[in-house]
């Protein structure tokens, strides 16, 4: 069984209780964190470890690594608990898949900003995403220490410039581009949603955002990034700041047409969202309603 609760400072636990066994994890994390976590504590339930309670150590050490922050050797079952949730989150192929998907290759990894992107898609933490890539020889272990640096809440209201960020641990900012077509975007209930989008205004092409209206969500900021001089005519940069007034599931499509011609040769921007509610309180959703339905 799966729990939340407001834990705090733990972000989560396995325990056993007249032979069953839960994991239970605080609400008062992104949804990164708590996947990171619950897969940890899976890792524990897996190995046939003993019940165990954990802080946001198990975030900032190498599944891999011998000694602890400053030092402190990590017992065994939690070395093992951090590798068995790095390969049961990040396997190689999904990995190498959204790779290919968003063309990055090992250099644009160089970039926090690039490696915080990732981590949404990969459904990770920022650091637990950083110590993969490690893992997989994607980075080296040097610039592994230098990304560990950089604060994903850094991360955020860079992307965001002026705009006021009330909560950065709680909410996630996406950034999407014509490279997430297709994608399948799970994202917390108050995150925000960044679209940099290529629109063609020279041959008379404006993105229309009418269905992020339509499926519910509310448009805080639209505007274009200035064209660089010399360059009058050339494809602008729409940018769009979005973010979800209610729970959304389903497909959404925006489109890039001429507003006298709609259908003529429109270009599609097409993801699957769903919200994922992280901060209540209670048992996992899926248990509670398959609990209810037996009785």
């Amino acid at each position: 069984m799966l729990m939340f609760q407001p834990l705090e400072p733990l972000l989560g636990a396995f325990v056993r209780e007249g032979g069953n066994a839960g994991i239970i994890l605080s609400t008062r994390r992104p949804l990164g964190m708590q996947r990171f976590t619950a897969a940890h504590e899976l890792g524990h339930l897996a190995l046939g470890h003993d019940p165990h309670a954990d802080d946001d150590r198990i975030l900032r050490r190498a599944p891999w690594a011998g000694d602890g922050m400053g030092g402190v050797p990590v017992p065994t079952e939690e070395r093992e608990a951090d590798a068995f949730a790095s390969y049961f989150l990040l396997p190689p192929y999904l990995m190498k898949e959204q790779m290919a998907v968003q063309g990055w290759e090992p250099r644009h990894f160089e970039h926090p900003e690039t490696v915080y992107q990732a981590s949404l898609r990969f459904g990770t933490s920022y650091r637990a995403t950083v110590f993969a890539l490690e893992r997989e020889h994607v980075i080296g272990r040097n610039l592994g220490q230098q990304l560990r640096r950089a604060e994903p809440r850094d991360l955020k209201r860079a992307l965001l410039g002026d705009f006021d960020l009330k909560n950065a641990q709680r909410m996630d900012v996406w950034h999407l581009t014509e490279r997430d077509e297709g994608a399948v975007i799970e994202a917390s209930r108050d995150d925000l949603f960044l679209l940099r989008l290529k629109e063609d205004s020279g041959g008379g092409y404006v993105w229309t955002f009418d269905e992020l209206s339509d499926a519910g969500f509310v448009i805080l900021r639209d505007g274009r990034e200035p064209v660089p001089v010399g360059r009058i005519g050339a494809p602008t940069v729409r940018r769009v700041l979005a973010r979800a007034e209610r729970p959304i599931a389903g497909q959404l499509t925006v489109r890039e047409v001429r507003p006298w011609a709609p259908d003529d040769d429109p270009q599609l921007l097409t993801l699957y969202c769903r919200t994922a509610t992280s901060d209540e309180a209670g048992l996992f959703e899926p248990q509670r309603e398959e609990l209810l339905a037996a009785q």
